[in-house]
């Protein structure tokens, strides 16, 4: 092979490769603002009362805010808003829409936040609903 057409199939190996590398950043920045304004959606919701993003949000403030003292989940909020979610149909839409806002599983947090006997009792207070 000559110089010319190694540098031509250098070229085109460069700029292949640039080309792969921007899409690849133009679809991780559209995927990125998709994310964020289902978030912005589900935030503007969660100022509606008995909307799961409601619910959702409660949670997270309760994981959150934590007591007085500034460390530990708020148990009576976290209770209080599983016996507040109608029914296991309403769950599996916090579970969404907490991902939606937060990114993260609801149920992993729970599991973090929560000691196992606290778990239990919510998984009581959601196998009782309908």
């Amino acid at each position: 092979m000559d110089d010319k057409k190694i540098r031509q199939l250098k070229t085109i190996a460069i700029y292949s490769v640039a080309g792969i590398g921007s899409a690849t950043g133009l679809f991780f920045l559209g995927r990125h603002f998709i994310k964020k304004a289902r978030a912005n959606i589900s935030e503007k919701r969660s100022l509606e009362e008995g909307d799961p993003a409601t619910f959702a949000k409660q949670l997270k403030m309760a994981f959150d805010n934590d007591n007085y003292f500034g460390w530990g989940t708020n148990w009576k909020v976290v209770q209080s808003v599983f016996e507040a979610i109608p029914s296991k149909a309403m769950y599996s839409k916090v579970q969404r829409e907490y991902m939606n806002i937060y990114g993260k599983s609801l149920n992993a947090d729970l599991e973090d936040e929560l000691s196992s006997e606290e778990y239990n009792e919510l998984i009581r207070i959601l196998n009782a609903k309908a």
